[in-house]
């Protein structure tokens, strides 16, 4: 029987898979640990560790504590540049790839006004606003498509500590795109299993274009639109994405 390990985004935690997480556990094990940072989870000493090859080594351990030797890896936002450093990592460990509403490109435009991070002096006052908890629940409440739906707020934004480790990994990311990214590229353009990537049509963070761009990416990939859908396709679409990741954990059984 075929395992699935679910990575969430940020902002965002383990809990905003509880949807897809209950129906996919009523045919298969499921794996759906927080982040290195995120939950219980530790925050480390170096602000690099939690950058996205270090959250895939943390995700390696968790596989090996828990007996798992391969799985079926779904990110969502932050969790596909995760998942893609696991498929460089751990080939052999992984059955399938999911990625949904992500980013795996070092050249992606950064819209303002995130883009303003890279500059001098501003960055810094600019990172403390995009980032308080005002900014984040905005963010949120901008990134939900229609119907219209309200998101518990402390599942994805939680406490201070939560949003220093949001605000460390996000803006470290945009200032450091091509760098962190173009490893990102290179792992999901050399995976060889079956994949989908899923996208919502009223993404406001990440156009379509994106979407289409990294199914194109990976040599293997099936695309999924949710129509009318945002950003946050695990708490918006539980029902589609359950339905599409067990029709992908169906071709692993065929392979």
């Amino acid at each position: 029987m075929t395992a699935f390990l679910l990575i969430h985004g940020i902002p965002g935690s383990s809990a905003t898979w509880n949807g897809v997480s209950t129906l996919l556990r009523e045919h298969h094990d499921v794996l759906v640990p927080d982040l290195l940072g995120f939950g219980a989870e530790t925050i480390p000493d170096v602000p690099d560790a939690l950058l996205a090859p270090n959250q895939a080594r943390h995700l390696l351990e968790v596989l090996d504590h828990a007996g798992v030797d391969q799985v079926v890896v779904v990110g969502h936002d932050f969790g596909g540049p995760v998942a893609a450093h696991l498929v460089a990592a751990a080939p052999e460990r992984v059955a399938a790839l999911a990625l949904f509403a992500t980013n795996a490109f070092p050249d992606t435009p950064i819209p303002f006004p995130l883009s303003t991070l890279k500059l001098p002096f501003v960055g810094v006052v600019a990172e403390r606003l995009l980032f308080s908890r005002p900014s984040l629940a905005m963010m949120v409440r901008r990134g939900v498509g229609r119907p219209r739906q309200r998101f518990d707020l402390d599942r994805y934004i939680g406490d201070a500590r939560r949003q220093a480790t949001i605000a460390t990994i996000f803006a470290t990311s945009l200032r450091r795109l091509r760098e962190l990214y173009t490893p990102v590229e290179a792992a999901l353009r050399s995976a060889t299993v079956p994949a989908i990537v899923g996208w919502g049509d009223r993404d406001p963070f990440f156009p379509l274009s994106v979407g289409q761009r990294t199914a194109d990416l990976l040599p293997h990939a099936q695309f999924r639109l949710y129509e009318g859908a945002g950003h946050f396709l695990p708490d918006e679409r539980p029902v589609q994405l359950a339905a599409d990741l067990l029709e992908l954990a169906a071709l692993t059984t065929s392979r």
